[in-house]
């Protein structure tokens, strides 16, 4: 999904109160993830609770490309843009073990992409 796509789903998700990203915030995310090699881009956490306040920006990223390299390369991109803090979460989808398994379904998340 390229920068343009995920921009008009954040705002789109923004206007209907799923998720609370602020315009910088959304746009350093559409910037970091532009054209990620992922099946799955999500946000989850407090910034898809509409009742919440604050806290970090939560992502997911289901993708065989390599974990750690993936978040340095999308956390160095976000902060080019903005210094809000940002956790990844980078699984490989043939690799998800029980207990990550476990962790993906209990949380609310709202896909990206």
């Amino acid at each position: 999904m390229n920068r343009q796509e995920i921009a008009t789903r954040l705002a789109a998700l923004r206007q209907s109160g799923r998720v609370r990203p602020d315009d910088e915030q959304c746009e350093a995310l559409a910037h970091a993830l532009d054209n990620m090699p992922a099946s799955e881009i999500a946000l989850f956490g407090s910034r898809v609770e509409p009742d919440r306040r604050g806290g970090d920006i939560d992502v997911l990223l289901l993708t065989e490309a390599p974990a750690f390299e993936t978040a340095r390369a999308v956390a160095v991109r976000f902060f080019s843009r903005c210094e809000e803090k940002i956790d990844l979460m980078v699984l490989h989808p043939g690799a998800i073990t029980p207990e990550q398994q476990d962790f993906l379904s209990r949380i609310h998340k709202v896909e990206l992409a």
